[in-house]
């Protein structure tokens, strides 16, 4: 009753099949429908010298395909096999074109070809004015971002104004703290030698007793000054990526009476931290000699759970008791000067890093440093 055939196919194209189709008695009022994409109007000629019946344009919707069939079984009857017998040449594009399809054939192509060439048009302008709407709404976006910049500009101008003069008030009250500290080291040394000679002219045993106490009070007042110009330090340099086992290894040739063993796995890890991360493991081995009684071995673990980090610092001394887990890093606990944990925990905090003690009284101390997941990353 009716052939749609695609124009692109292996062995014979479409205009081939159309052309032995029509030349077939037996198949010549079969009307033909090629099915194209229809990019260059010699698609057009090309149909049409090979009597071809209409055209259907890929892509198509499915009710445009059946409406176009519609209409050509209903004219079907005009389909006949009359032809032009001379042809009519048609010269275009470098090449000639003999037409022998009728008139009414080639007023249905020419007008299915109008047809789709206004549809198309249409198309195309309701997408230009899908596109204008769109670049109007760029266009005001591009206002709004160049606005929201201008007010980042100022904004960034003013922090750094007001970040200058943050450094320079820093870096007057860091000298001023620095000539401070220095004086009362001075002085500070300067009591303790007229405390010693004290001591060695004196031999009354009463005052010798406050002589030393007076001595263990300055000892005690230099170290807290030396904990000012660390705890001044805290953040001043800005955060660094910090490899775990060559940290460790750098600070274990500290610490000759123990044995600091390291889990392979550390050395798979980074951890964005203070560059003041050398005290919090020197303080920890420390710790772990002054406190531990008996402390012979400390062993480092590194374990990933739940996006976090937790590198353990586990010993075999005499641990800590469960009332003190939290107390030992409170400011002045401690049997010296009770500075040692509290700064660890604030040289940590600084990137988010918190620090628990979770080991049991008898078994050894065993502290966990909880790294969040921005802070800390893989490598090979």
């Amino acid at each position: 009753t009716l052939i749609l055939t695609d124009v692109v196919m292996p062995e014979m194209n479409g205009y081939e099949l159309c052309t032995l189709l029509k030349a077939d008695p037996a198949t010549r009022n079969i009307p033909v429908i090629l099915v194209t994409q229809l990019f260059d109007p010699r698609d057009v000629l090309s149909g049409l010298e090979c009597g071809a019946d209409n055209f259907i344009i890929k892509p198509y919707e499915p009710q445009y395909l059946l409406d176009r069939i519609e209409v050509i079984l209903a004219n079907r009857s005009l389909y006949s096999d009359e032809s032009v017998e001379s042809g009519v040449s048609v010269f275009f594009s470098g090449q000639t074109h003999v037409i022998r399809s009728n008139r009414q054939k080639i007023l249905n192509i020419l007008l299915s070809t109008y047809e789709i060439a206004i549809t198309k048009n249409n198309e195309l302008n309701e997408a230009k004015d899908r596109l204008a709407s769109v670049n109007d709404q760029l266009s005001d976006a591009n206002n709004e971002l160049l606005r929201i910049n201008d007010d980042l500009k100022n904004e960034i101008s003013e922090r750094k104004r007001v970040e200058l003069s943050l450094s320079q008030a820093n870096r007057k009250l860091g000298l001023l703290s620095s000539i401070t500290r220095h004086d009362m080291k001075n002085t500070m040394m300067a009591l303790l030698s007229y405390n010693e000679l004290a001591r060695m002219d004196s031999t009354d045993p009463v005052f010798l007793e406050y002589l030393e106490r007076e001595g263990q009070l300055l000892s005690r007042l230099s170290a807290q000054i030396e904990f000012t110009r660390l705890y001044e330090e805290l953040g001043v340099k800005g955060a660094v990526w910090i490899h775990l086992e060559s940290l460790i290894q750098k600070l274990s040739q500290s610490f000759p009476q123990i044995t600091i063993e390291v889990d392979p796995e550390v050395g798979h890890y980074e951890i964005f931290v203070d560059p003041l991360i050398e005290k919090v493991f020197y303080n920890l081995f420390d710790n772990a000699i002054r406190h531990g009684e008996h402390v012979t071995h400390v062993r480092i673990n590194a374990r990933e759970q739940d996006n976090i980090l937790n590198v353990s610092i586990a010993d075999n001394g005499a641990g800590v008791a469960d009332e003190d887990k939290e107390q030992i890093f409170a400011r002045g606990y401690g049997k010296n000067t009770g500075l040692g944990l509290f700064l660890v925990r604030e040289i940590l905090s600084i990137t988010n890093i918190s620090i628990i003690e979770n080991g049991k009284k008898g078994e050894g101390a065993c502290f966990v440093l909880s790294v969040p997941n921005v802070h800390f990353r893989k490598i090979s």
